[in-house]
C-alpha cells in the first residue's frame, strides 16, 4: 500500500495572513485585558489610598479621644485625692476630738473615784466612831 501524496491547494500567503489576523485579534484582546487590569489596579490603588487616609483619620481621632479620656481621668483622680485628703483630715480631727473627750472623761472618772473613796472612808470612820461610842460611851474622857 502506497499512499498518495497530499496536495495543499492553499497559498502560503493566505495562511500567513490568517495567522497574522488571529494574532492581531489576540493582541487586541490582550490589550483590552491589559487595559481592564490597569483600570482595576488603578481603582484598587485608589481604594487602598482611601483606606489609608481613613485609618490615619481614625488614628488621629482615637489619639484625641485617648488624650481627652486621660485628662478626664487625671482630673477625676485629682478630685478623688483631694476628697480623700479632706476626709482623712476630718477623720484625724474627729479622732483628736475623741481623744480629748476620752482624756476628759478619764480625769472625771479619776476625780469621781477619789470622791467615792473619800465618802466610803468617811462612812467607815463614822460607823467605827459610832460603834466605839456605842460600846464605850465615855471613851474620849
Amino acid at each position: 500500500m502506497t499512499q498518495d501524496p497530499v496536495t495543499v491547494t492553499y497559498s502560503l500567503e493566505g495562511v500567513l495572513e490568517k495567522i497574522i489576523q488571529k494574532l492581531d485579534r489576540m493582541d487586541d484582546k490582550f490589550e483590552n485585558f491589559r487595559e481592564d487590569v490597569d483600570d482595576k489596579f488603578d481603582s484598587l490603588q485608589k481604594e487602598v489610598t482611601e483606606i489609608k487616609v481613613s485609618v490615619i483619620r481614625l488614628e488621629s481621632e482615637l489619639k484625641g479621644d485617648i488624650k481627652a479620656l486621660e485628662s478626664e481621668l487625671k482630673g477625676d483622680i485629682k478630685t478623688l485625692e483631694s476628697e480623700l485628703k479632706g476626709d482623712i483630715k476630718t477623720l484625724e480631727t474627729e479622732v483628736k476630738t475623741l481623744e480629748t473627750e476620752v482624756k476628759g472623761i478619764g480625769k472625771r472618772l479619776d476625780t469621781q473615784e477619789f470622791i467615792n473613796r473619800s465618802v466610803v472612808v468617811g462612812f467607815v470612820l463614822a460607823i467605827a466612831a459610832g460603834t466605839v461610842k456605842l460600846f464605850f460611851p465615855h471613851f474620849p474622857d
